[in-house]
C-alpha cells in the first residue's frame, strides 16, 4: 500500500521526524537508485524498535507535532526495496535477508539511506514536492544540495477553531482546538498549497499557502482532508480575509465560490462579498419580463444561470430577485395623470403621427406626473405593449417643446421600439435601429413639413411661449392640401382646412 504513494510524498515522512525532533539542518540527496534523508537532531531513535514496530511512536501525543504517530517512517522503509537506518547508538538495515540490527559510534541525528529505482518524472516531482517545504525558523533544509528558501509571510490568522488528530486509547480521535493559520507568498512557479506545520499537504486554489499550526485530519493516503475539512478552513479564510486582502478578482475564484455555496458564511460577510463583487443594486435574475423592468428602473441584474446553483441559493439570503425588487420599486414610482397643455398636446399628435408612420401602429399618448426616487431615479416614458399606450412623465427630462431634440426624439423611437417587445433584446435592438433609419428618412424628405406641423400648434420654438391652436392631428402625405392660385381646397379624401391654422397645413 505505500508503494502506491508517490516517491515524494513518501519521503516527506522522512523529513517530518527530522523537524518534530528539533533537527537544525536536514538535507536529502536524490539518485535514480535512492535517496538519503540525514539530520544533525540532538537525539536519534531511543528505541530501535521505533524504527520497524507500526503505531509505536516515542512523541508526545501533541497535536502540534507532524505525522502520525509511529506510522510515516515505517510506510517510508516498506515502500522501498532496501533501507538502513544509522540513529544515535544504533544502525537498523533492511535487505533481502531481512532485519538486522548493529550498534554503532554515532552521537547525534540520524541518517536514513533507501534503495529504489526511481524514474526520472518521479525523481523531478519528488523534487518539487520536497522544495515546497516551508522549514522551521533556525532550520535549514537542503535538497540536493540546494537550500528550500522559505517564503514570505503574508499574515497569521490567531485563534482559528479547527478539527485536529489526537490519539486517545490507541484510537485516533478528531476533537476542535484552537489554533493558528499561517499565510505564504508562493515562491517562484508554485500554487497555493495546503501546509500541515510546513509540510505541504496538496493544493488548494488559494492565491497563498496556508499552513495550519496543528495534526491536519488526512485519509489514507495522507494528501487530501475531508471536504468538510477544507470547506471549514476556507470559509474561516473568507471571513477573516474579504474585508482587507480579497479584491474583486480574487472573491471570483473558485475557491471563494465554493465557500459562497457551502452556505455558511455570516450575513455581514455575505453583504460584504456582494458589495465587493456586483455593482450597486445588483438583484438576481428571475423572469425575463421583471429582469428587463428591473433594468429599466435602475436594477443591475445578475444572471443566475451563470453561477453554480449553491452560490445563487446562498445570495438569495442577501439579495432580492428581479421581480421582487419591481414589486417593491412599484410603489416608489406612483403617477399622477395629467391633462396636458397645448405644447404636451402637440407633442402627444406628434408621437401618434411617427408611429403612424414609421413604426405603422396606431398609438395612444398620455402624460402623467412622477416624482423621482429616494434615490434619484426618474422615468422620462414608459410603453405598455399590450395596450399600445406610450405615456410621458411632464417632470421628465424630456423637450415637450422641441420633439426634434435629439435627446428626446431617441426617447420617443426607444418607446415606439418598445411596441414590439417590451424586453431590451436582440429584437428590441434592431427594431429601434429600423425606427431611427425610417425618421431619419422621413425628416430628409419632409424634414420642413414635421418642423411647420409641429409649431403651427404651439407658436415660436420658445419653451417659454404657447400661442395658436393645437392642430386636430398630424396629416399623412396624402392629406396635405393642395394649394391651387389663390384658392385653397383639401386634397380628395381630406377634411377641410382649418380656418385657424396656415394654409399649408391641414
Amino acid at each position: 500500500m505505500a508503494a502506491a504513494r508517490p516517491p515524494g510524498r513518501l519521503l516527506l515522512e522522512g523529513i517530518q521526524n527530522a523537524l518534530d525532533a528539533s533537527a537544525m539542518e536536514v538535507s536529502v540527496e536524490l539518485f535514480p537508485d535512492g535517496c538519503v534523508i540525514e539530520d544533525d537532531a540532538i537525539a536519534g531513535f531511543a528505541d530501535e524498535r521505533l524504527v520497524y514496530t507500526v503505531f509505536l511512536s516515542d512523541k508526545p501525543d501533541e497535536p502540534t507535532k507532524r505525522g502520525r504517530m509511529g506510522r510515516g517512517l515505517k510506510e517510508l522503509i516498506a515502500s522501498m526495496d532496501g533501507a538502513r537506518v544509522e540513529t544515535v547508538g544504533t544502525t537498523v538495515t533492511f535487505d533481502d535477508a531481512g532485519r538486522h540490527v548493529a550498534r554503532n559510534q554515532r552521537t547525534r541525528g540520524t541518517r536514513l539511506e533507501l534503495d529504489r529505482t526511481f524514474s526520472a518524472p518521479e525523481l523531478d516531482e519528488a523534487e518539487r514536492l520536497l522544495r515546497l517545504v516551508v522549514p522551521p525558523r533556525g532550520t535549514t533544509l537542503k535538497v540536493n544540495a540546494r537550500p528550500v528558501r522559505r517564503p514570505r509571510l503574508h499574515l497569521v490568522l490567531s485563534p482559528v477553531d479547527l478539527e485536529t488528530v489526537v490519539v486517545r486509547d490507541e484510537v485516533e480521535r478528531v476533537v476542535e482546538r484552537d489554533t493558528s493559520v499561517s499565510l505564504y507568498a508562493p515562491r517562484r512557479g508554485e500554487e497555493g498549497h495546503l501546509f500541515e506545520m510546513g509540510i505541504p499537504i496538496g493544493p488548494l486554489g488559494t492565491p497563498w499557502h496556508v499552513d495550519v499550526g496543528q495534526r491536519i485530519p488526512l485519509g489514507e493516503g495522507r494528501d487530501r482532508p475531508p471536504e468538510r475539512w477544507l470547506l471549514r478552513l476556507k470559509t474561516i479564510l473568507v471571513e477573516n480575509l474579504i474585508h482587507r486582502y480579497l479584491d474583486r478578482r480574487e472573491l471570483r475564484a473558485d475557491w471563494v465560490q465554493e465557500v459562497i455555496a457551502g452556505g455558511r458564511l455570516e450575513a455581514r460577510t455575505l453583504d460584504a462579498y456582494v458589495s465587493a463583487v456586483f455593482p450597486r443594486g445588483a438583484v438576481l435574475s428571475s423572469g425575463s419580463r421583471a429582469n428587463d423592468r428591473a433594468r429599466q428602473i435602475g436594477a443591475h441584474v445578475v444572471d443566475v444561470a451563470t453561477m453554480p446553483r449553491g452560490v445563487a441559493q446562498t445570495l438569495k439570503r442577501v439579495l432580492e430577485s428581479s421581480d421582487a425588487y419591481v414589486k417593491r420599486r412599484a410603489t416608489e414610482f406612483g403617477s399622477t395623470p395629467v391633462v396636458p397643455d397645448a405644447t404636451q398636446a402637440a407633442f402627444g399628435e406628434l408621437v401618434r403621427w411617427l408611429a403612424r408612420q414609421i413604426a405603422g401602429s396606431v398609438v395612444r399618448v398620455e402624460f402623467f406626473r412622477a416624482e423621482p426616487t429616494a434615490d434619484g431615479l426618474m422615468e422620462d416614458a414608459t410603453t405598455d405593449t399590450a395596450a399600445r399606450l406610450v405615456r410621458f412623465n411632464v417632470l421628465g427630462g424630456l423637450r415637450f417643446d422641441d420633439p426634434f431634440d435629439p435627446t428626446t426624439l431617441g426617447v420617443v423611437l426607444h418607446e415606439l421600439a418598445h411596441l414590439d417587445t417590451p424586453e431590451h433584446d436582440r429584437r428590441f435592438i434592431d427594431r429601434l435601429q429600423f425606427l431611427a433609419g425610417a425618421v431619419a428618412r422621413l425628416s430628409s424628405e419632409e424634414g420642413p413639413r414635421l418642423v411647420e406641423r409641429f409649431y403651427a400648434g404651439v407658436g415660436k420654438r420658445d419653451p417659454d411661449t404657447v400661442v395658436g391652436p393645437i392642430p386636430p392631428r398630424f396629416a399623412t402625405t396624402d392629406d396635405v392640401t393642395e394649394v391651387r392660385g389663390d384658392a385653397t381646397e383639401p386634397a380628395s379624401g381630406a377634411p377641410p382646412a382649418d380656418p385657424d391654422v396656415p394654409s399649408d397645413v391641414s
